[in-house]
């Protein structure tokens, strides 16, 4: 049987480059430095703020889910853990 090897380099964390648009969206000041257009009489800056909150989240969520299915790994496979251990005691 073959193993298979992990890939290495920049291609194995090529999904970590979509976290760039988050911060692009975010930084782009001018174009959400207005008042207008009022979604439910939320000005636009506010209502435009909390979408970059919630579409962070969804790209955080595509690149754990891409980064998990390339490298092949979850962070739980990857740990050596005795499965009768415990756990520490403080």
């Amino acid at each position: 049987m073959t193993s298979k090897k992990a890939k290495s380099g920049w291609l194995r964390y090529w999904p970590r480059l979509l976290l760039v648009i988050p911060l692009v969206v975010v930084m782009w000041v001018p174009f959400y430095n207005r008042l207008e257009p009022a979604l439910g009489g939320v000005p636009f800056f506010y209502w435009y703020q909390l979408a970059c909150v919630l579409i962070g989240a969804a790209v955080i969520l595509v690149v754990y889910l891409l980064e998990t299915r390339v490298t092949g790994v979850t962070p739980r496979a990857s740990a050596s853990v005795d499965p009768g251990a415990t756990g520490d005691v403080l």
